[in-house]
């Protein structure tokens, strides 16, 4: 129903939306064919003028060529007479009249007084009362006054065509230049009166980009795109909800991981409390074997005392003298039995994803200034995976603590070669004491003024109960190096 709701109104709006987007590109078309068409009509009109000049000066020119071989044949034939000392022929005479005749009726003259002057020159030379050679030459004068004003003449027409032609090319170049001008003109307005609308839209839709879901500003009922920008608004408002519900469930989120975070490393806190607690268990354990060997003799000897005495006060205290000692053999058999490790299963463990996890959950204990680079294959074995977690953590807590609130850096490094896992953390603080690298890890044995000395000591024996080995040394920046490896199988 919503769906109707929405599309159904859009669908009269999208003609009209349609039409204003496309507006402005019918009209630069528009103009681009009226600027052709009006460039091509003046080529049409200058060279349509060309050619009415032309065909004139043409059929002008055939004239001249006529009358000027007319004139050279008149010549040809005085010349001839003129070294014969013979009369003109007649023949030749007639076809020089015939000419004259055929190019006054031809009528591409110039001068009003030529068909005149060549009708008095075949005139003279049809005249048979006038001599042969006086008619030529009566002739000869007559068309040579005829070709200077037609020359005279035709070199004003082609001055006047010239000069035509060069006006003629300037108003086709002035309306080629001026065309495109004004359409341009005309498509700058268009584009300010149609896309200022696209503009806007533009600008808010780069403010959206921007997380910025400001409503846009009320615009003109009759805009193209007034439709859009209600739309917008609604959109906007919608998005503005949704960035106000999705801050404040990123807060609860954040809220909530921080909250796990805390708890997790306040359980990481108690296991290393237990820790701590289980490695005095170990030394009350171990001093507690180490005490049941000398307590027992003296309850044998007690006893033999008690027997070798004779009955009375004193075979009284001996005998309770050794009944206190049997308790307190009791107590540290307990000790014992309650000091024995019990041993982690080893399950399948992605080194990676186990590293990758307990640095996330570092860097809200790390200062920042400490950066942590870890380097680890991509390898999945059977591992004590707490123990393994556990002993990591406390390396890295001890490298951070040894650097403190300074710029450093911790490296992780974890290889698998075969059946055998190696774990190397180094960093670049002040390193191990000289007596702890000399006499290796001993508990209650520190340089920290509020130490316990039972870290160290808790990681080795960790480390021992999963079967492996713990090696400290000096990194290549003189901090601190730890090297431990445990078995890993498949």
């Amino acid at each position: 129903m919503v769906e109707k709701t929405v599309s159904t109104p859009a669908q009269p709006r999208a003609g009209a939306i349609q039409k204003a987007l496309l507006q402005p590109s019918r009209f630069a078309a528009l103009l681009a064919v009226g600027a052709v068409v009006l460039s091509l009509g003046f080529l049409a009109y200058t060279a349509a003028q060309s050619s009415q000049r032309l065909d004139p000066l043409e059929r002008h020119m055939a004239h001249l060529q006529d009358l000027q071989q007319i004139n050279i044949d008149i010549q040809e034939l005085l010349i001839h007479h003129v070294r014969s000392a013979t009369a003109p022929d007649p023949a030749q005479v007639r076809r020089i009249s015939a000419a004259l005749d055929t190019l006054e009726r031809r009528g591409a003259h110039l001068h009003p007084e030529t068909p005149p002057s060549l009708r008095q020159a075949r005139s003279f030379l049809d005249d048979s009362t006038v001599d042969a050679k006086t008619g030529l030459l009566a002739a000869l004068s007559i068309i040579r006054r005829t070709l200077d004003h037609e020359n005279r003449l035709q070199r004003e027409v082609v001055i006047d065509s010239r000069r035509a032609a060069k006006l003629e090319t300037a108003v086709a170049l002035g309306a080629m230049l001026l065309t495109p001008l004004l359409a341009l003109a005309l498509m700058a307005g268009m584009q300010r009166r149609g896309f200022r609308s696209i503009d806007r839209l533009s600008r808010l839709l780069e403010n959206v980009g921007n997380l910025d879901f400001s409503a846009a500003a009320p615009v003109p009922s009759d805009d193209p795109l007034a439709d859009v920008y209600a739309r917008y608004n609604d959109m906007a408002a919608r998005l503005r909800t949704a960035s106000r519900e999705a801050e404040a469930h990123a807060s609860a989120l954040e809220a909530q991981v921080r909250a796990a975070s805390e708890t997790l490393l306040r359980q990481q806190a108690e296991l290393e409390n237990g820790a701590r607690l289980a490695a005095v268990g170990e030394f009350a354990a171990r001093l507690a074997h180490e005490l049941r060997n000398p307590i027992s003799g003296i309850s044998a000897a007690l006893h033999n005392m008690e027997e070798e005495l004779p009955a009375g006060e004193e075979q009284d205290r001996v005998r309770l003298i050794a009944d206190e000692m049997q308790r307190v053999t009791g107590l540290l058999n307990r000790m014992l039995e309650q000091g024995r490790a019990h041993l982690e299963t080893p399950v399948q463990v992605a080194a990676r994803r186990l590293v990758d996890d307990i640095v996330r959950l570092l860097r809200y204990q790390v200062p920042a200034p400490i950066e942590i680079r870890a380097s680890v294959d991509d390898t999945t074995c059977l591992l004590p995976r707490d123990t393994l977690r556990q002993v990591l953590i406390n390396l890295l807590r001890n490298a951070s603590e040894a650097i403190g609130d300074a710029p450093g850096t911790i490296t992780i490094e974890m290889t698998r070669d075969g059946g055998l896992l190696t774990l190397t953390v180094a960093d670049n603080g002040p390193g191990y004491p000289e007596a702890l690298l000399t006499r290796g890890i001993r508990p209650f044995q520190t340089s920290k003024a509020d130490g316990t000395g039972l870290g160290m000591s808790i990681i080795q024996r960790l480390v021992r109960s999963a079967g492996g080995e713990i090696h400290l040394g000096s990194s290549v920046e003189g901090g601190a190096r730890t090297v431990v490896t445990l078995p890993c199988g498949d």
